[in-house]
């Protein structure tokens, strides 16, 4: 399928070990973004796997979403990683019956024990890869028909490559930052922000906006990582992982809140929803910001109660509604049949009033089309339908991936729509979405993308 190109772990092996004998004895090995429930084997890799494509060099291995990976025996002896490694908070370093590490790492503190000692370019080098290489990644992301992006994780070296890019005359793009709050919470969140104008809102052109901050909760539902009230279908006893305690949470949320600046809170599970709720409603006790438009990045499995939740705090979401086609069957093996009702129930959340943008990860959710699919059809790529009740009409399904956006952005105002006195950002399209076979939408093609009233990209093919 076009969104995979290695299909096996064998495949993968092949491809690091002639990675290996391209690189000197000790020299670490990279890659990042196989998904195990692609792979033929339909198994995690593991470093009995990874030996066979070296010994003498350290690999490391990330999966697709950013919150597994899986290292070789070398990296993890480099890393300290043994059967008496304790586990890190909020994370996991996978054993197996014998108490020997795997080689499976599950988020960010069991991962950040091989990554720390993976040689990595200072951050005056980081930034200048990032504006070297941005012209090519610019050019990508406009021939999926996207205006604007809002850019997680953004730590200094991020943030100083767009203003230079800026300055350069070289950002198409619109970009807003989410500047990166992640765990353990050591990022830009603080008091100090808002003193010196670094709020939601601060924007040094209509280019570069800041967004707010960008937390964590959980993990992903396709590696059964997602925080979850009841356990997997098939592992009784894993109901994901939660990454912080609901006091950490809270804590730094509280903190942005006061700071003036919003949360984007990456959480999929229920249970890491809850938490996330939680902690917004202790942080609005505490200061009247009624436009705050905090915001849960993803929300796959989200329930009524929920929902009325979210409609009293004001909060909204970014949904990975493009997650249904591509990967929605590995998402319906790890909840069952009997949760699809609460999977990214988009009609329920217009029902309660919550504006829900869509917006875009890997796996194949890169581009809009993709999720206005998922919204419309419900259909996963081996042709389930997910909860067809929650299906919403193409026209809103648009407006989920433009004006929806938009407002999440507080930026509604002054784009999102087509209409005169608004910023003159659109695509066309090789059909017309509105009058096609709903099956037809996932073939639809970006034929040009415009931006400022400026032709960005035009399709050469």
């Amino acid at each position: 399928h076009k969104y995979f190109v290695l299909n096996s772990i064998d495949d993968i092996i092949k491809a690091l070990a002639e990675k290996a004998a391209e690189k000197k004895e000790g020299e670490w090995i990279i890659g990042t973004w196989f998904d195990d429930t692609k792979l033929r084997e339909n198994r995690f890799p593991t470093k009995h796997d990874l030996d066979r494509a070296s010994t003498e060099h350290p690999i490391y291995l990330g999966r697709a979403g950013g919150h597994n990976a899986v290292a070789n025996s070398l990296a993890l002896k480099i890393a300290g990683i043994s059967r008496d490694t304790p586990q890190p908070a909020g994370s996991r370093i996978e054993k197996d019956e014998s108490g020997e590490p795997t080689g499976r790492l599950d988020e960010l503190a069991a991962m950040n024990l091989v990554r720390g000692k993976i040689p990595s370019p200072s951050p005056e080098e980081a930034t200048r890869i990032m504006v070297e290489n941005w012209p090519r990644l610019e050019e990508e992301l406009l021939s999926w028909g996207l205006t604007t992006i809002h850019e997680a994780h953004i730590k200094a070296p991020e943030a100083l490559a767009y203003q230079k890019l800026l300055r350069q005359g070289k950002l198409r793009l619109r970009v807003g930052l989410m500047l990166d709050g992640m765990a353990p919470y050591k990022g830009y969140a603080t008091s100090d922000l808002s003193r010196q104008g670094l709020c939601t809102g601060f924007g040094w052109s209509d280019k570069l906006r800041v967004i707010g901050v960008k937390l964590g909760v959980d993990g992903a539902m396709g590696s059964k990582t997602a925080y979850l009230n009841e356990p997997y279908e098939d592992e009784p006893d894993n109901v994901g992982i939660s990454r912080v305690t609901l006091e950490e949470l809270t804590e730094e949320i509280v903190k942005c809140h006061e700071a003036g600046l919003r949360v984007c809170i990456h959480a999929i599970g229920d249970r890491a929803i809850d938490m996330a709720l939680d902690s917004l409603e202790e942080a609005t006790k505490r200061k009247d910001w009624r436009d705050h438009r905090h915001r849960i990045e993803h929300a796959g499995l989200v329930w009524e109660n929920q929902l009325e939740k979210m409609r009293r705090l004001g909060v909204h979401v970014s949904a990975s509604i493009g997650f249904c086609y591509p990967i929605g069957d590995s998402h319906l093996e790890a909840l069952g049949e009997w949760r699809m009702k609460g999977y990214y129930p988009m009609k329920s959340f217009r029902k309660y009033g919550i504006v829900a943008g869509g917006n875009s990860d890997g796996f194949g959710s890169n581009w809009a089309i993709t999720g206005i699919y998922g919204c419309v059809t419900r259909k996963t790529l081996k042709g389930h339908i997910l909860s067809k009740e929650e299906a919403i009409p193409v026209i809103d399904a648009i407006k989920v991936y433009t004006l929806n956006g938009a407002y999440l952005e507080g930026m509604e105002k002054e784009k999102g729509t087509i209409e005169p006195g608004k910023l003159a950002d659109m695509i066309v399209l090789d059909k017309d979405v509105l009058t096609i076979d709903p099956d037809e939408i996932i073939d639809l093609k970006v034929l040009m993308t415009i931006i400022g009233g400026e032709i960005v990209y035009r399709r050469t093919e």
